[in-house]
């Protein structure tokens, strides 16, 4: 365990992470592997690894060494806490290495609650729907989109990503002027309707329904037809994960503080007085 907690094993482990992060940003570039790694944003990764995933083995087996990757350096974290932080409460600033302690290992909960993130509960991204289409939700739950209101240029629905980056600005689109107007039902009794906007999610038990984006299908219509991109995320580890990562943000604050007043000198000057004395 002195092994895994070294400060070698930290920067070994740490360097071949960011390389094969490198490689990560390398194979995902459009022509290569972009549209595999679109696919697993798209779903929770067990639904990915479970399915499409293997179209392209590369990607899978990139994410897994990562996972492996991570997977390591959460070893180093949890060797490191218990070998080297908590033996060090007993001494010197008890305060300092409390919070030092804490850090870490709440930072352990952030990860692991990121993990499952990723692995629970629901999630389907790049969902599209046209006026008057229906769609079948988790749990019974019927979704039906009535009506769409988009007011801006439909030129610039179907621009590329990077394309589309410069272009929807707050000029060419204005987020309060263009919604979509959703009926949220079950054995058709209506359990929620309104306006559904971009950055204003729609939750029903537990399901969160966002509007992401607006796209027109490409059938040469005229006028041309407007339809809505929904995410549906739904999980159950949401609450725990931004309360960890809150508290993390507030004691490693805390810590900095403390380290700030403290400062390392007061830590030396303690040896070199009682070796004058």
């Amino acid at each position: 365990m002195e092994r895994l907690s070294s400060l070698k094993f930290t920067l070994g482990s740490l360097g071949a992470l960011m390389i094969w992060l490198g490689l990560g940003v390398f194979i995902g570039q459009p022509k290569l592997l972009a549209a595999a790694f679109f696919d697993m944003n798209r779903m929770l990764i067990l639904d990915w690894l479970l399915g499409p995933a293997w179209e392209h083995p590369l990607a899978p087996l990139w994410f897994l060494g990562l996972c492996l990757g991570v997977g390591v350096m959460l070893l180093n974290l949890g060797c490191c806490t218990f070998t080297r932080l908590l033996p060090r409460l007993r001494a010197g600033n008890a305060l300092r290495g409390w919070l030092l302690t804490l850090v870490h290992l709440v930072m352990l909960v952030v990860l692991l609650g990121h993990g499952a993130e990723m692995a629970l509960g629901h999630k389907q991204e790049e969902l599209r729907m046209l006026p008057g289409q229906t769609l079948e939700l988790p749990g019974g739950l019927k979704l039906h989109l009535e009506s769409v209101r988009f007011l801006s240029d439909t030129s610039v629905i179907n621009l590329p990503y990077r394309e589309a980056r410069w272009t929807w600005t707050s000029t060419n689109f204005k987020p309060r002027e263009n919604w979509a107007q959703v009926v949220i039902s079950r054995e058709g009794k209506v359990l929620r309707q309104g306006d559904l906007k971009i950055l204003q999610p729609m939750d029903i038990e537990g399901l969160r329904l966002t509007l992401a984006g607006f796209y027109s299908p490409e059938d040469g219509a005229k006028p041309a037809k407007v339809g809505v991109r929904l995410a549906l995320v739904k999980n159950p580890m949401t609450t725990l994960f931004f309360v960890a990562y809150g508290a993390w943000v507030v004691l490693y604050a805390a810590l900095a503080v403390l380290t700030w007043r403290g400062g390392p000198a007061n830590g030396a000057a303690r040896p070199a007085q009682a070796t004058a004395v």
